[in-house]
Parts: structure tokens; sequence; C-alpha cells
């Protein structure tokens, strides 16, 4: 009996042991293949491709084809046009594990078993028969968000395609462009929101202009991979450290008071996710729900949109609560004079997936010399 016993403890450890060597194996495979299919992405960007370079990425790492314009179908690539998507996880991951959205015992099982539960994403896209934006991003299991284990995310992509910097809180992101205009860094917690899955997380991410330098590019879209493979799962600052030091450094920079004149008007502009015809029905701002948060000006009507970022929800028609984060920002900026419901004015807003951030210089009046130059500016770069 105690021979049989002994036996089948000796089975037991062998067969645990080997699952656990079986699935680092395989775990640091993947990693092998993330950062080879991140230095693909890297060099793309780096080299500015053309679409036939895109395609021979796309043939090799099997993207997907999304269409033009992701969501909407019907609307099939074509040569010159179309987004591309690469999702992979680790090849031993247990079934449905569909996203690292999980903390607590059967998450840190997995880890002593040698799996991180982890995904990694990468976009392309093809315009006009050239790269248009590239994006990768890792989302994976990790610590320190203020929970035995939380999800980190970390993305790096072209401006104005990722989506992250509408998080930020509008003067920061304007404050942050002016420090470097040819890209954006941050990092912010995500805690029990439809992003993450109800789960604690962490986001770091960066934004990267067509204009950014090389040595910007290369700096900014690197990932300590080793994070998918350690002992220990990382802390939000290890898996894009050159963004977190950044994102520190812009931290320390003391706030400035700027004025709105034009030439800051423009670069709001620029900036600006979404830059529409609004006619404000009501100029009451209500109170903030919670201390930090923005008053909102409620039942703002868009009459026309004339730019708006890929990710934007805004349309014609459509009724809004705009953020408003000082009572100052219900005043025009060219002429100082408040709004008055059922007038129509130029906005220049921050999307935040339908939670939308009036910038600072937000609000002009709305005329002809105004429209010009924000279809000035729209042609010129936006989407």
């Amino acid at each position: 009996m105690k021979r049989a016993v002994l036996a089948i403890a000796l089975i037991a450890v062998i067969l645990v042991a080997g699952a656990s060597v079986y699935l680092r194996i395989e775990q640091y495979r993947f990693r092998r293949q993330a950062e080879r299919l991140l230095s693909d992405v890297r060099e793309l960007e780096l080299q500015k491709a053309n679409a036939e370079q895109v395609k021979v990425v796309v043939r090799k790492w099997g993207f997907e084809e999304w269409g033009p314009r992701p969501g909407v179908p019907g609307v099939p690539c074509t040569v010159d046009d179309c987004i591309y998507q690469l999702r992979f996880m680790p090849p031993a991951r247990a079934n449905n594990l569909a996203d690292p959205f999980m903390a607590g015992p059967a998450a840190r099982i997995l880890e002593w078993f040698g799996l991180r539960p982890t995904v990694v994403w990468a976009w392309l896209s093809i315009r006009g028969g050239a790269l248009r934006y590239v994006s990768f991003s890792v989302w994976t299991l990790g610590r320190g968000c203020g929970e035995i284990g939380c999800t980190l995310i970390a993305e790096t992509g072209t401006s104005g395609e990722s989506g992250w910097s509408s998080r930020q809180r509008p003067e920061t992101k304007l404050r942050n462009s002016l420090l470097h205009p040819d890209y954006l860094v941050g990092t912010f917690p995500a805690v029990l929101n439809a992003d993450t899955g109800g789960s604690p997380s962490v986001i770091i991410w960066s934004e990267l202009s067509p204009k950014a330098s090389a040595a910007d590019m290369s700096r900014l879209m690197q990932f300590d991979l080793s994070c998918l493979t350690r002992l220990r799962s990382c802390k939000e600052r290890d898996l894009m450290p050159t963004v977190w030091a950044q994102t520190v450094e812009d931290a320390r920079e003391p706030p400035k008071s700027l004025p709105c004149t034009p030439e800051l008007l423009r670069h709001v502009a620029q900036l600006a996710d979404v830059i529409a015809i609004v006619k404000p029905n009501a100029i009451d701002l209500s109170s903030p729900r919670y201390k930090g948060l923005p008053s909102l000006l409620p039942h703002a009507e868009i009459v026309s949109v004339i730019k708006k970022s890929r990710y934007s929800r805004l349309n014609n028609g459509l009724a809004v609560n705009v953020s408003v984060y000082t009572p100052n920002m219900t005043t025009t900026a060219d002429t100082g004079a408040t709004i008055r419901a059922s007038q129509q004015y130029l906005f220049l807003l921050q999307d935040n997936y339908g939670g939308i951030a009036l910038y600072p210089c937000g609000v002009l009046t709305f005329n002809d010399a105004n429209l010009a130059m924000m279809r000035v500016v729209t042609a010129n770069g936006a989407d």
C-alpha cells in the first residue's frame, strides 16, 4: 500500500513538473514570437513602409483584414485601403481565457505552472497605397495596482489612432503636446470599467506623430517583454520603461497658464479629436458628480462634425453632455463672450469614448473665418 501511494505521489510530481516545464517552454516561445512581431511592426513605422512592405509582414504573420472602417459591415478591403489586425496568446493557454483580466488564486496557479495570461495585439493600416498607422499592445497579468494581481496594458501607436490620449485631462494633453509636439505619452489607472472587463488595471501608452523622429519612435516603441516570462509578474513601470520614465519627467513640469493666442488656438485645433458645430440647448452647468470630475454642459446638439478621430462615436444630430473642467470654458476663445442657448458655435473637443472634455481654447464664434481655419486644420492631417 505504501509503495502504491509513493508511486502515485511520484507520478503526480513528475506530471506536475512536466506540465510546468512544458508551459514555461511555451511561454518563452510566445515571448520570442511577440518580440519578433514587435520588431517587424517597429521597422515598418521607422522605414515609413510602402504597401508592398506592409503586405509582406501581413502575410508572414497571418493578419486578418478588417476593411478600411473597423466594425462597419460590408466595407471590404481594397489593394490600397485596408486595416489589418493580429491577436495572439500563448499557445498553451487554458481554453476560453480570452483576456488576462483575472487576479487571485486562479491566475497565481497558472503562474506557478509557468503560464502568464497575456494577449498581444498588432494593427497595421494601408491608406492611399502607403502605411497609414501602426499599433502594438500587450495586455498581461501584473502586480502593484493596489490589488494582489492586476492587468497591465501597454500600447504604442500612431497619433490619433490608439485613443488612449483621449483619457487625459485636456489641459494635461495640451501641456504635454507643447513640451514635445511629435508624441504623447501617459499612464493612468483604470479600475472596474468596461475597457478592462472589471479588473483593476494600469494603462501605459505612447502616441507618435508621423513627424516624430526615428530616435523618438525607436525609444517610445520599446517594450520589456521579459515581463511575460519573469518568475514574478511586472509592475507598471517595467513593461514600457522608457515611456514610464518620460511620463514621470512630464509630470514634473510645473503647470503654466496659457493665454489662448491665435497660435495656440491652431495648435489646439490640430490636437482636437473632434471639431464640430454645436448648439447648446442650455447654458447652466451641472455640479460634478464626484470631487475631481468635470461639470457638464448638458443637452448640446451636434449640428455638424468637421473633424473626428477613427474611434469617435459623435455624429450629426447627436445630443451630448459636454464635460467642462472650468466654468470660464463656456466663453468663446476669440471674443470672450459667454455662450448662449440655441446659438451655434465651433467646439474643439476631446473625445473620451462618448464622455467629451472641452479643450482650453475650446469654443469659437461660428463665422466664416473660424470655419475656414478649422477646415484648413482638418485638411492638414485630420481623419
